[in-house]
């Protein structure tokens, strides 16, 4: 790709007819031959880039080098992702919910790869920088492309929509994260609607088991109704049939709608049925998102983050368990005015579970019956002298909390 053809997309003042090979945005990946995007911090490494082999810089800053200047180059990284993307006429499926972004991301993956080679958004980067991101990654020998798209606040899914053009688009539900910002479901909903705003042809999939979404028009449905779910069986794994071909999902129940959207996705694309099987069996919980790790005891590491319906939904693995259950909780952010109502809804779903020792760290958990601790530390030390061969440690909380510590620790 030349210098040149990338100042025509930025508008940029300065420029040279470089030919570079690939677009980076960390220094430390620059190899020789690349073009080096600084965003942020990365323009006090521009140097550092062109040690590394960069041929040229998009930045902020005037330069005496082979460069474009920009006024944002957060803006100029996705301009530059939007061009890419539209390179190549290949199906861009994109994904946005409340919670099961990325678990219903990787089961498409999975399932799609069964027939076609896929891109895939890595992590958690559905922003405004991790999306362009992965599409900077795209060249020709992809059939598939498959992203999650995130947000905070109103218009920036919108804005991310607008960067990667779907052809498809799934909402796997409305939920109370970030309802601090948006005020209500309804909002949410709004904003997760967005997504259709770089779409041309609005092929929206959604849960229809959602209350939100299953009022909407003219969407592809998918719930164990439609997709004919039958001998559906719960465990520590999820087995059911559908067409007599059985299924085996190595998770948890309350992710099983995930499951089913990309199953629907799998048969859109025309995968065997009998493959999407396979594919389904394959998948692993994620670090921090319910990965279960196995010692004398076991912990049920849920740490990466929590809102409202994952954290319900990681209680209802534990009701039916006799095992003496720890369960060490953080606080659930970014719910606003509806912090201290939804905390204290936790206790009747705590109810439930017997045989159980609840521990607490954050300001909104002291709404939670259960006993308090002001560190992570306090914490470790009380299992160190309570937690017996045998037990369950399930461990929930907002990134803030750092709790994923406290596997490593015990």
């Amino acid at each position: 790709m030349k210098l040149s053809e990338v100042n025509k997309i930025l508008n940029g003042k300065i420029c040279d007819n470089i030919i570079f090979n690939k677009i980076k945005t960390s220094s430390k990946d620059i190899e020789q031959g690349d073009l080096f995007l600084a965003i942020n911090k990365g323009h006090d490494y521009i140097e550092e880039a062109i040690e590394n082999g960069a041929v040229a810089v998009i930045s902020e800053k005037e330069l005496n080098i082979p460069s474009i200047k920009v006024e944002d180059s957060i803006i100029a990284l996705g301009q530059i992702a939007h061009y890419i993307r539209n390179l190549y006429n290949i199906p861009l499926i994109a994904i946005t919910g409340s919670v099961g972004k990325t678990t219903t991301k990787e089961l498409i993956y999975l399932v799609l790869s069964k027939k076609y080679k896929v891109l895939k958004s890595n992590k958690n980067h559905n922003n405004h920088i991790g999306l362009p991101l992965t599409l900077l990654e795209l060249d020709d020998s992809y059939d598939i492309i498959v992203t999650e798209l995130g947000m905070n606040h109103f218009n920036e899914i919108s804005y991310l929509s607008k960067i990667c053009n779907p052809n498809y688009a799934i909402i796997t539900n409305i939920g109370t994260a970030h309802i601090g910002n948006l005020g209500s479901k309804k909002n949410i909903l709004k904003a997760k609607l967005e997504i259709l705003d770089g779409m041309k042809e609005k092929n929206l999939i959604v849960n229809n088991e959602d209350k939100y979404l299953k009022i909407i028009k003219n969407t592809i449905k998918v719930d164990s109704k439609k997709l004919n779910i039958k001998n559906l069986k719960y465990g520590f794994s999820q087995e059911f049939d559908i067409n007599n071909v059985h299924f085996v999902f190595n998770s948890f129940k309350h992710l099983l709608a995930d499951v089913y959207i990309a199953i629907k996705v799998g048969l859109l694309f025309n995968i065997d049925l009998r493959l999407i099987s396979e594919a389904v069996s394959e998948y692993q919980n994620m670090d921090g998102r319910l990965n279960i790790i196995n010692k004398e005891y076991k912990i049920i590491d849920d740490s990466y983050n929590s809102s409202y319906e994952s954290l319900i939904g990681g209680l209802d693995i534990l009701k039916e368990k006799k095992e003496k259950k720890f369960i060490i909780l953080g606080d659930m952010l970014e719910l606003g005015k509806y912090s201290v109502k939804y905390h204290k809804k936790i206790n009747k779903y705590l109810k439930k579970i017997k045989n159980k020792k609840v521990l607490l760290i954050g300001n909104y958990t002291k709404f939670i019956n259960g006993r308090h601790f002001e560190n992570i530390e306090e914490i470790i030390v009380y299992l160190e002298n309570n937690l017996k061969e045998n037990n369950i440690v399930y461990i929930k909380g907002s990134r803030k909390f750092n709790l994923d510590k406290i596997k490593t620790r015990i």
